[in-house]
């Protein structure tokens, strides 16, 4: 289906593809054409849904009509699953069997919750990507992997840059593409560097909120085990907990560069906090199962410390394809829910609310112990 360079093709016949991938979408089937439709029923009805199966999400989640934006939320998340199945990311299940089964999923609202002349807090949705990746050559832009497929750049562009407010976007902390939550950006080089400065001090206090798997046995633990860059993961994204020294030198002689170093393990400090105990909601594998909402404060900024922390203290989150067994749930439920950040003019509060989708996928049975 792909050309023999490897560049992306679509592959359906009369779909144009895009015009020109980058080499993020090499080898990936990247679609030009997206599913469209006057209305949700009709967009149902167009990614391959029957009436009935229409009608059964619109009992069971009438949100999807009566909250969600049918244009930047609805059309696009079809169009992110599309892009899934026509890459063999969807464990076999098809747009239209997700769709009726976790409604949840067409969930995709960009939200500005601070705006003052210095900066931008924004709700970032789930498995929304950040900005232009670091590091590459004239850093070319990512490929949009699919109709309607939007970065937190393209937003803040469309709505500062575009229209003169900004001369370009500056995020002053990182977010992973899977969490959902608050992020802060920065409207001039001045405001950008005195964030910069209570984040390499370590000043900024960020709180996240977690749903995790079981009932974790105390009401708040912290974990202090240092983290490094996984040697058996072929593809350099996970993180592993480094039980002594011994084992971080082994596992950097495994490694090469700059990924050696980083396998030796870092100090890392995590604290949780049970909120609610209670049954997992979703329909699929996981149905039923023990699961516990979280307050996480992190105290170091570790790659993946909070799944990493989290799956070592044998409650790993929801949807965390990387460190659970759950590939059934549509997100992993991590969310960057508060950020302090104490300027020395005073404490600047950003929030970002819990979304719906957390409180769709759990039903409280015991209530944390006071």
């Amino acid at each position: 289906k792909r050309d023999r360079h490897g560049v992306a093709r679509a592959t359906v016949e009369g779909d144009p593809g895009v015009a020109n991938p980058g080499l993020d979408a090499e080898n990936l089937v990247v679609r030009g054409e997206g599913i469209e439709g006057d209305d949700v029923r009709s967009t149902f009805l167009n990614a391959g849904l029957t009436d009935a199966q229409v009608d059964e999400v619109l009992r069971n989640h009438p949100q999807v009509e009566t909250s969600y934006d049918l244009v930047h939320e609805v059309q696009p998340r079809i169009n992110y699953m599309r892009f899934l199945v026509d890459n063999d990311r969807m464990g076999g299940e098809t747009v239209a069997e997700c769709v009726v089964r976790q409604p949840q999923s067409l969930e995709r609202r960009f939200q500005s919750v601070h705006e003052c002349d210095d900066y931008v807090a924004v709700n970032k949705p789930w498995c929304v990507r950040l900005d232009t990746p670091r590091g590459w050559p004239g850093k070319t832009r990512f490929t949009a992997k699919y109709p309607g497929d939007l970065s937190v750049e393209d937003w803040l562009e469309q709505k500062y840059v575009e229209t003169g407010k900004w001369d370009t976007v500056r995020f002053c902390h990182q977010l992973d593409n899977a969490t959902s939550g608050v992020l802060l950006s920065a409207a001039n080089k001045k405001a950008a560097g005195a964030a910069a400065r209570l984040f390499r001090e370590r000043a900024a206090k960020k709180t996240y909120l977690a749903l995790v798997f079981g009932h974790p046995t105390d009401d708040a633990w912290t974990v202090t085990a240092p983290l490094g860059r996984d040697p058996f993961d072929p593809k350099g994204f996970k993180e592993r907990v480094v039980e002594s020294v011994e084992e971080g030198e082994k596992a950097a002689a495994m490694l090469e560069g700059k990924a050696s170093n980083k396998a030796r393990g870092k100090a890392c400090e995590t604290r949780f906090e049970v909120l609610s105990r209670g049954v997992l909601t979703l329909r699929g594998a996981f149905f039923g199962a023990p699961v516990a909402k979280v307050r996480v404060t992190p105290l170091t900024g570790r790659r993946h410390q909070i799944r990493v922390h989290l799956a070592h203290s044998g409650h790993p989150i929801v949807g965390d394809n990387a460190y659970s067994e759950d590939r059934d749930s549509f997100r992993t439920f991590l969310h960057a829910h508060v950020l302090e950040m104490p300027f020395p003019s005073g404490t600047m509060r950003f929030e970002a609310p819990e979304p719906a989708s957390f409180a769709a996928a759990m039903e409280e049975t015991v209530a944390r112990a006071e």
